[in-house]
């Protein structure tokens, strides 16, 4: 048995059973499982060094060693409030709380978001130490706070809940929080906390939004944020709604979907160099552009999801590349579990690099009268091959499903790697020259002026998208059931194709 096929059984089996554990997290498990996963470990060990079932055992080994760390990660992520965690104080009463802000502010038109870390709270007129993060909502606009000031915050304290079938106590726990503040007050005590590192990047970003606020009008200023760096901050309720209608919203949070559109640009324009030689300028591209907006942890993870697309598209050896891409998968799993089960962006990127490695190359045979100069090409194929395999997910997502949403992908797909482009160049020559940058910035007023057009065009044609009511997980199920047995198909004929040549 190939070491590959261990590799899939490993990774397979930890990645199910993730999934799985969604419904069964616990701190500990049972003893009882402890037990036979070990006593199976051990059988499959002993069956590796008896050769005439050394291959059935080396499976089942890799199969049971893929479950028991998957059961490790959820058990070691589980969260078990106690007396010295801050939700465990989340009664709807109003508390005092000691803390530090840990994370960038979210500044929107009504009201700001702050991540605080607890330290202390005030507990019957006494100060008890406790730890966690909490959101709070400060619905003032000034003074403002900044990552990295001591605070102390007083309001509500409760749990998230349940927001019109939207599972915020879900959504939030995955970045560790599992209380909030609705209305609260906040007095700034001290600052300089933070960490520099992550304080220059935070800097960073801020003005790099700042200045795409000053070279462009809205609302093409917010969208161009939005395609950068996945803010949505300014973007008007009827442009996010004729974006959710035509099938578009994913281009305004930053994905791997963007940034492989945009790499597929980037080795078009260096068609004079050998197509190996092409990989390495895109990916620095990408390198410095992450750290030029930012380096988010959307940012950072849509840039490595960006560059597997890069290397589902180039590559030869699909084997490989899947090797890659589970690999890379286990270790963000490992890192964070709940981003399979939660994070929406997460399950988007990973779906859309699965269209864009296993759906490309039968639409690539098929699409040779599409225009090849500057990445068109590439750009579509990857647009249409992602979607292909994501739009299950964004139907269960949003409710909605865009009759019109692949023609308006097709539609934009050219437009997108402009527009980021130059809205990337252009910004970063203004703070040098700003008549420059303006200048720069046409192009990429431009594409995204473009993309607007789409959406509303598509958007009033009768019967563009219909809203659905909640749709059974079977669909999905049944979906992907379709294409794995269409892939099933094609591979079966082009090895009966090769074996007749």
């Amino acid at each position: 048995m190939r070491p590959s096929h261990l590799s899939y059984a490993f990774l397979g089996s930890f990645v199910l059973t993730i999934f799985a554990l969604q419904w069964w997290q616990e701190p500990s498990y049972p003893p009882l499982l402890t037990q036979v996963l070990g006593l199976a470990l051990i059988l499959c060990v002993i069956g590796c060094i008896l050769t005439i079932s050394r291959a059935a055992a080396s499976l089942l080994l890799s199969i049971l060693i893929g479950s028991s760390i998957a059961f490790f990660v959820v058990a070691r992520t589980t969260h078990v409030p106690t007396t010295a965690t801050i939700d465990s104080y989340a009664n709807g009463n109003e508390i005092a709380i000691h803390g530090f802000i840990v994370d960038e502010p979210d500044r929107r038109a009504l009201a700001t978001k702050y991540t605080v870390e607890a330290a202390h709270i005030m507990v019957n007129g006494k100060e008890q130490k406790v730890h966690g993060k909490v959101l709070v909502t400060y619905r003032n606009h000034w003074p403002e706070f900044s990552y990295g000031d001591e605070v102390i915050v007083t309001g509500v304290l409760e749990r998230p809940g349940v927001i019109e079938d939207f599972t915020y106590d879900r959504y939030l726990s995955r970045y560790g929080i599992y209380s909030v503040i609705y209305r609260s007050n906040i007095e700034k005590l001290s600052s300089g906390h933070e960490s520099k590192l992550f304080s220059f990047l935070f800097s960073v970003k801020a003005r790099f939004e700042r200045q795409i606020q000053r070279l462009y009008p809205e609302p093409h200023a917010s969208l161009m944020a939005g395609l950068l760096t996945g803010s949505r901050r300014g973007i008007p309720e009827y442009l996010l709604e004729k974006f959710n209608a035509t099938g578009l919203t994913h281009l305004i949070a930053i994905s791997g979907f963007n940034i492989t559109i945009v790499i597929t640009f980037i080795t078009g324009l260096l068609f004079f160099l050998p197509l190996k030689l092409r990989f390495f300028p895109a990916v620095l591209a990408i390198v410095l552009f992450t750290l030029f907006v930012g380096a988010s942890a959307a940012v950072v993870r849509a840039a490595v999801m960006g560059i597997l697309g890069l290397i589902a598209l180039q590559t030869g050896r699909l084997r490989h590349a899947r090797l890659l891409i589970l690999w890379t998968l286990f270790f963000m799993l490992a890192w964070n579990p709940k981003y399979l089960w939660y994070d929406a962006g997460f399950q988007l990127s990973f779906l859309a690099v699965i269209g864009i490695m296993e759906v490309a190359s039968p639409l690539r045979e098929r699409s040779s009268f599409l225009p090849d100069a500057f990445g068109v090409r590439d750009a579509i194929i990857a647009t249409l091959a992602a979607h292909v395999t994501a739009v299950p997910l964004i139907v269960i997502l949003f409710g909605r499903m865009s009759f019109v949403a692949p023609l308006a992908n097709v539609f934009v797909a050219p437009a997108v790697p402009f527009a980021m482009l130059f809205g990337f160049l252009a910004t970063m020559v203004s703070f040098i020259s700003f008549p420059l940058g303006q200048l720069l910035a046409f192009a990429g007023y431009g594409a995204v002026e473009w993309i607007i057009h789409i959406a509303n065009m598509l958007s009033d044609l009768p019967y563009a998208s219909v809203t659905l009511p909640k749709v059974h997980p079977g669909f999905l199920f049944s979906y992907y059931g379709v294409l794995a047995l269409l892939a099933i198909a094609l591979f079966v004929r082009k090895y009966i194709q090769k074996s007749a040549a």
